[in-house]
């Protein structure tokens, strides 16, 4: 589906969002740090070229662990979560985490050097723990696509735990995705079917 190929295309640059500036508002956080990763794909062109698995590199240290991956899963799961078991759960996580590595690091080569602008941050919007910060992907033709990071503050960090583009919404895209899945195969196979699709992924 090419809008989803566009959506992981845009959450590979999902900035990485870091605390070692406290005094900064998410927004100004979101912003050197989306810097930082687009300046990596820069300077890696020639060498992603050459060795395609260094994106898997790039995407595991700069942007994944600023997911919380545990809170987009178990949106994803809905009222399948509150029914799995530990294992289960741990299960699907890794498995998701693997799905969004590997989908966004193979869509890191659709980057061409897009412009991102930031939308203005309702005052004092983080002093509830809860943000969105809206962004605009500005592309070479057509109107710019609004990208939407929801963060929550976790201990001492803010940690994606959702993404809207276009309106379009990643967690409720997979809930509705899986959800049918697990009614036909259950959430055991629908585990084994996202570890088989990785597998050869990676293959």
């Amino acid at each position: 589906m090419k809008w989803l190929q566009h959506l992981v295309m845009v959450c590979a640059l999902l900035p990485a969002v870091s605390v070692s500036a406290p005094t900064q508002s998410p927004q100004e956080m979101v912003k050197s740090t989306t810097e930082q990763m687009l300046k990596a794909l820069r300077s890696n062109r020639e060498a992603l070229r050459k060795d395609p698995g260094r994106i898997y590199e790039l995407v595991s240290k700069i942007v994944l662990p600023h997911f919380d991956f545990e809170s987009m899963a178990r949106g994803v799961l809905g009222v399948y979560w509150r029914r799995a078991s530990a294992d289960q759960r741990h299960r699907f996580v890794e498995q998701f985490r693997h799905l969004l590595v590997r989908t966004y690091a193979s869509s890191l080569a659709q980057y061409d050097n897009q412009t991102v602008r930031y939308r203005p941050l309702r005052a004092g919007a983080e002093k509830s723990g809860e943000v969105t910060v809206r962004t605009e992907i500005e592309q070479k033709s057509g109107f710019p696509v609004p990208v939407d990071y929801d963060l929550q503050k976790k201990g001492d960090e803010w940690k994606v735990v959702g993404v809207t583009i276009d309106q379009l919404n990643l967690v409720t895209n997979y809930r509705s995705s899986f959800g049918v899945q697990i009614r036909q195969v259950g959430l055991d196979g629908l585990i084994k079917k996202l570890a088989a699709r990785n597998q050869q992924g990676d293959s």
